[in-house]
């Protein structure tokens, strides 16, 4: 279906004008206001890059207003590439990212400057804005490039890449979506946003966006501060949420959430015992599916299907085409659960380090699902199911099982390499305060109700799992500290 994009900005410089301007109205219904130094900000910025022909940006702000200013000003240079940095990423992610990325500017505090330098082993002196982080023979070459925007990604696996989406690429899937929700929408098409998630990640740059290109306006606050104190919402407002987001504030504010037209859920797989409570607290839910290669969802369900009572993550919104298909690309039948693969012009350009260019025409994910009357659902991850005994297991299904009845506050289930199972599940968790030091019957109730292979032979309690803002969690990680912790050789 052919998505009606021309009625939205287009140009660069357009595009800008228009973040500055949604951030601007967003802020005011908050009683705030744009920094005293922002066009200041903005044209430090902006003159950094000099005479470069093709910019090679890596934004590493940690103050919110810094990052808002940075990207309306390389929107307004119109040329080269923002690499996106997670400004929460500690020694090791940052060691990666010096391994593959070689930028010109390092927009940055001095922190991350002198940070930057001694992990690429350089003596040339830095600063915030005005200064290069490369060496001569790294420059980039004259030719002026396509404008793109990398969104960090691979978090989860712990290889640490990003995906480059162009501005047409975002502006597709504004369109998309807006298409999706018209009937919903009010004043004349505009999406209104309050944003809780960071913009470093795809699904907290989108709700700018799609504020900015709809007119709407775009308010960023702190979770942080949400979570003690939420502040009034004007009317016709949506918003996006992580699971554990919603877990959180809907225990302790679901009033406050009821005035939200419409709330995105997303980013990690939501438990049934939260969408039960969502629902019987009448809110205005749209779980969604997506991911930062296709920026942000491709397929949300309505909260009126929602509150229906139907269940997965929705129908396609329109500028995205779907099948399901087996190992080998034969397409499965519905019902039948398969990998999901993706066509969209939404889709993102390529990866870094990967390089540009290598774009498909059909992107198959790492995630597996299954149609049902029309209607998509995830099941998890293809990367993470495990065989243990010779059976497949999916983590997800008994993480969320643990979660669905309350047994634990969170969990994580990884395989570790065990000659007799091939892989041993060993469930890491953080326990409810009642529960004490009640292992022996958590893990007999986990037995009296899951299959033999499904039930972890371990397990290991810790303070916390440290999810991102976004909810998500570092695999790789916690498979290594559960092999570590069982005094087990890591099987790789």
């Amino acid at each position: 279906m052919e998505i009606k994009t021309h009625s939205l900005p287009s140009y660069p410089q357009t595009i800008a004008s228009a973040l500055e301007g949604s951030l601007q109205r967003g802020l005011a219904t908050l009683e705030q206001e744009l920094p005293p130094r922002w066009h200041e900000w903005v044209q430090e910025y902006q003159q950094s890059l000099g005479e470069l022909s093709d910019p090679q940006v890596l934004l590493a702000e940690t103050e919110s207003a810094k990052v808002w200013a940075a990207v309306v000003a390389f929107l307004r240079v119109g040329r080269g590439t923002l690499f996106i940095a997670n400004h929460q990423w500690q020694q090791r992610e940052w060691q990666q990212v010096t391994q593959f990325l070689h930028p010109d500017r390092l927009w940055g505090s001095s922190i991350w400057q002198q940070q930057w330098l001694k992990l690429t082993n350089s003596n040339s002196a830095v600063n915030s804005v005005h200064r290069q982080t490369i060496t001569p023979e790294n420059q980039p070459a004259s030719k002026k490039s396509e404008l793109l925007i990398g969104f960090p990604t691979g978090g989860s696996s712990g290889t640490i890449r990003f995906a480059l989406h162009s501005p047409q690429n975002l502006t597709v899937a504004v369109g998309g979506l807006r298409q999706c929700l018209d009937p919903l929408l009010p004043r004349h098409g505009q999406i209104n946003s309050f944003c809780l998630l960071p913009l470093y990640h795809v699904g907290g740059f989108m709700q700018w966006w799609r504020s900015a290109l709809t007119a709407g306006n775009f308010s960023p606050i702190d979770y942080g501060l949400v979570k003690e104190f939420p502040p009034p919402l004007p009317p016709d407002y949506v918003t996006s949420l992580v699971p554990t987001q919603l877990a959180y504030l809907l225990d302790r504010h679901d009033p406050w959430l009821k005035n939200f037209w419409l709330i995105f859920l997303g980013g990690a797989p939501a438990w049934p015992a939260l969408l039960a409570k969502a629902k019987a607290a009448g809110l205005n839910l749209a779980p969604t599916y997506g991911m930062t290669e296709t920026a942000a969802q491709i397929a949300t369900l309505t909260p009126a299907e929602f509150l229906a009572g139907q269940t997965g993550v929705g129908k396609l919104l329109p500028h995205v085409r779907l099948t399901i298909t087996k190992s080998d690309g034969e397409a499965v039948s519905p019902g039948t659960v398969g990998i999901i693969n993706i066509q969209s012009d939404a889709l993102f350009q390529g990866y870094v380090p990967q390089g540009t260019g290598q774009k498909e025409e059909i992107f198959t994910t790492g995630d597996l699902g299954y149609w049902h009357h029309g209607y998509l659902h995830v099941t998890g991850r293809r990367g993470r199911r495990l065989i243990s005994g010779g059976e497949n297991i999916d983590p997800e299904e008994i993480e969320a099982f643990l979660l669905d009845q309350n047994l634990v506050q969170d969990v994580v289930i990884v395989g570790v390499g065990d000659r007799h199972w091939g892989e041993m599940l060993v469930a890491v968790y953080v326990p409810k305060p009642s529960q004490g030091n009640e292992l022996a019957n958590l893990s007999q109730r986990v037995k009296a109700q899951l299959s033999g292979p499904k039930c972890p032979k371990h397990w290991l309690p810790v303070p916390t799992l440290r999810r991102s803002p976004l909810g998500k969690l570092n695999y790789q990680f916690w498979q290594t500290w559960a092999t570590e912790q069982l005094g087990v050789k890591d099987k790789g």
